[in-house]
Parts: structure tokens; C-alpha cells; sequence
């Protein structure tokens, strides 16, 4: 087999390889999405085909026994809000660390980091007592407090590496026109560096939706329940078609904010 060959067996093997990881991935949503739009899931005994399109499954989630879409509308609320304060809040630290000549700033990185994965279930009591105090337990507002503990970290030690790709020139230019300290990172840093942006957006969003520790503990009642701590007792609704459903819409905002953010970056790439 000469040179031609083998190159054209390796992009076969490779493109084999590819498709099987794309259709192992995607196979279990693409059942998820079936038995969801399936009016008799058990009843139809394929998981690959429905036995009709209905929306049923969709509408009896808005039944108020459920209360499945004012949590869908509060974690929407708070994983956006704790999106962008992070985002705000990041920002300037991430440009210090990233840019600047500050001290031990390898350490500092590697230690916002380690607090990004901390575990969050060693923080619960002291932050419960803390909100117990202040009034902030059994609200979105405290929830969204708590998340920014993992998120803010998370967002500095990625876009701290973003900043730093900007080249020196760009922001040099800015300074001799005059440009401040913000000025210079919003309307220099930020969009020169917004595929590492975008990418840090996604994550930072990811993370807060997913939230089931802080969501869960922090919450007393069904006014400040979010998707994941609601998701925990879907198994005792009892019909199957519903819980795909409810899987279905939880997915759906991860998907949007990928898809806005990340095509983007995509095409940039090219």
C-alpha cells in the first residue's frame, strides 16, 4: 500500500471513529426527544420511531402540580444573572492577572481554579448560617450569591488566558488615545478577545445551570426551586413520556446559549 493509501485509510478510519462518537452521543438524546413527542411511549414499543407526534407530554407539565415551568423561568432567571455578574465581575481581576506584572500571578491562577472546584457541600453550613441571618435563605437572590463562589473563580482563570492572547500592540494603540483602565476593557480587551469570552460565557452559564448543591440545600420551599432540585422528583411523576419532556426543555437553554455563542467562534476559526 503506498503513501496515497494509507493516508486514505487513516481519514477512513478517522471519519468511522468520528461518526461512531457522534452517534454514540447523540443516540440517547435523539430517544429522549422520540418518547417525548410519543403520546404512548410505553405502549409503542420502539424508542427510535414514535408512534405519533403529540405535544401532550409538553402540555401536561404545565399542569401547576408539577410547577415544572416557573422553575424552567427561575433557573433561566438566575443561571443568566449569575452569568453576567460573573462575567462583570471577572473581567477586571481576569485583566490584572492576565495582563499585568502582578506577583505570584501563576499561584494566584492555580488557586482561583482550586476554587472553582471546591467542594461546594464544605461551604453549605457556614453560607446557610450566614443566610439564615441576613434573610437570603430561600431565595434566588442567595442561590445566585452562592453560585458566584464557583463561578467568578471559574471565569477569572479562563479569561484571565483569553486577555492575555490580545496583543500588546492593540492595547498599547488605546492608551495613546487616551482610553482608561475600563475603557480599554471593554472596548478593546473584551472584543478582541470574544471567542475566549464566548467560550467562558457558556461554561460559566453551564455551571450554574447545573447547580443541584447550593439550588437544593439553600431552598425551603417551591418559591426559589430550580430545574435540577425539580428534575430530583420527576421519577415520581410516573409516566415516562413526561419525564423525557421535562428532559427535553432542560436541555433546550444549553443548547440556544451554545449555538448563539459558539457559531460564532466557529466561524472565526476558519
Amino acid at each position: 500500500m503506498g503513501a496515497r493509501g494509507s493516508a486514505r485509510l487513516l481519514q477512513l478510519l478517522a471519519w468511522t471513529g468520528g461518526l461512531l462518537v457522534v452517534a454514540f452521543a447523540v443516540l440517547p438524546v435523539w430517544i429522549m426527544v422520540v418518547l417525548s413527542l410519543d403520546p404512548d411511549p410505553v405502549g409503542s414499543g420502539s424508542t427510535l420511531l414514535p408512534s405519533a407526534l403529540s405535544a401532550v407530554n409538553y402540555r401536561t407539565l404545565s399542569d401547576p402540580v408539577f410547577g415544572f415551568y416557573p422553575a424552567l423561568a427561575r433557573s433561566l432567571l438566575l443561571s443568566l444573572g449569575t452569568t453576567v455578574v460573573s462575567l462583570l465581575v471577572a473581567s477586571p481581576a481576569a485583566y490584572a492577572l492576565g495582563r499585568l506584572p502582578v506577583p505570584r500571578r501563576g499561584q494566584l491562577l492555580a488557586a482561583m481554579l482550586a476554587f472553582a472546584f471546591f467542594p461546594g457541600i464544605v461551604v453549605l453550613l457556614p453560607m446557610s448560617l450566614f443566610f439564615a441571618d441576613v434573610g437570603l435563605l430561600d431565595t434566588l437572590v442567595g442561590i445566585g450569591i452562592a453560585q458566584l463562589s464557583f463561578t467568578v473563580p471559574l471565569a477569572v482563570w479562563f479569561l484571565a488566558y483569553a486577555f492575555r492572547q490580545v496583543p500588546n500592540e492593540v492595547e498599547e494603540a488605546a492608551k495613546v488615545d487616551g482610553a482608561g483602565p475600563v475603557s480599554i476593557i471593554a472596548r478593546i480587551i473584551v472584543p478582541v478577545a470574544r471567542p475566549g469570552v464566548a467560550g467562558t460565557t457558556v461554561l460559566v452559564f453551564v455551571a450554574s445551570w447545573n447547580d443541584y448543591v447550593f439550588s437544593s440545600n439553600l431552598n425551603r420551599s417551591t418559591r426559589s426551586e430550580t430545574l435540577p432540585v425539580l428534575l430530583a422528583k420527576l421519577p415520581t411523576i410516573g409516566f415516562l413520556g413526561g419525564q423525557m419532556a421535562a428532559s427535553v426543555l432542560v436541555c433546550l437553554p444549553v443548547v440556544l446559549v451554545i449555538a448563539v455563542l459558539l457559531r460564532w467562534l466557529v466561524g472565526r476559526s476558519r
